[in-house]
């Protein structure tokens, strides 16, 4: 090959090179979700979705990628090009599965980027509107009068429910009885059926029940009381629970080795996006509280729960064979 070829062809895939980043750079962005669509994590993402696609000027499109307990939208995130072209809608499942599920060979601190936190919410603890439970003190002396009798329903081994349970079993020293089921829905039906003694929902699926009155709420799992549920005292008001929370967050990551200006910008552009008040109010519709973190204390808070949720998976032995 002559110079003057060799150099032709140098030029030509380093012009391709830049057109191929400038499409990266300028093109859509898929926002992965681990869940169904008409989900609390799709209803989020998909409140955030169109105000990204405006301050970043590229549209933000949510893909649902189902399965694992989201760890299929994970790796999805993981197998993608780090050049900001794919983001992932994530919370507690993010760190949790991979401490439960050996077969998960994720760890996000090496694998991820945490851009920003958008939403906080709580767990609610309920009990059909017909139980004789008026209060959490009330299910727990009945688990510690009858040990292994008094069941509470989660939509699985692993869930940020099932862990929410094990955490209170722990700290009060009593054994409920998990039901653990392959989703939410059979979960809320056997409750409202009576099957079930107590059952652990994420507050915005608790929700519509409890302003129904079928189901009786008696505490959430959130440091502070909800907004949505001013009235349910937090498990940390519960005599012998002192000090006990287990919140549930969202947040937006991208693949490890994501440029930093993109990082930087979309960082810019979730805090921004938050601070707007129909953003507020729609999230507040779910049961969700905006509430922004850039990305150095995102990745501080992720730690900080990361921890909690290690040592309930250590006193407890949860674990998805």
């Amino acid at each position: 090959m002559s110079k003057r070829s060799l150099a032709i062809t140098v030029a030509t895939l380093a012009l391709a090179a830049a057109s191929t980043a400038v499409s990266a750079q300028d093109g859509p962005i898929t926002l992965l979700v681990g869940y169904s669509a008409g989900g609390s994590a799709d209803f989020a993402a998909r409140v955030m979705a169109p105000e990204l696609s405006e301050r970043l000027g590229r549209t933000v499109v949510v893909e649902n990628a189902t399965g694992a307990s989201g760890m299929i939208a994970l790796q999805n995130l993981i197998n993608a090009e780090a050049d900001g072209s794919t983001l992932y809608y994530g919370g507690f499942d993010t760190v949790a599965v991979p401490m439960v599920n050996a077969a998960v060979n994720i760890d996000w601190k090496v694998e991820t980027i945490p851009v920003g936190r958008t939403a906080t919410t709580s767990q609610t603890i309920a009990v059909p509107a017909a139980s004789p439970y008026q209060t959490l003190t009330d299910l727990i002396e009945a688990a510690r009068a009858e040990p292994d009798t008094i069941t509470y329903g989660t939509p699985g081994i692993g869930s940020a429910q099932h862990f929410v349970g094990e955490m209170i079993s722990h700290a009060a020293d009593v054994t409920f009885l998990h039901a653990p089921y392959q989703g939410g829905s059979q979960v809320s039906n056997d409750l409202l059926g009576g099957m079930l003694d107590s059952a652990v929902f994420t507050t915005s699926t608790a929700l519509p029940f409890v302003n129904e009155g079928n189901i009786r709420a008696l505490a959430v799992t959130s440091a502070e009381r909800s907004p949505a549920l001013p009235d349910v005292p937090t498990l940390g008001e519960t005599a012998g629970l002192e000090g006990l929370a287990l919140p549930l967050w969202q947040g937006i990551f991208v693949k490890a080795g994501t440029d930093e200006a993109f990082v930087t910008e979309l960082g810019a552009a979730i805090e921004a996006s938050l601070a707007e008040a129909d953003v507020q109010e729609r999230l507040a519709t779910a049961g969700f509280t905006a509430a922004p973190l850039a990305p150095a204390e995102f990745t501080a808070f992720i730690e900080e729960q990361a921890a909690t949720y290690a040592q309930i998976v250590e006193q407890s032995a949860i674990s998805i064979q």
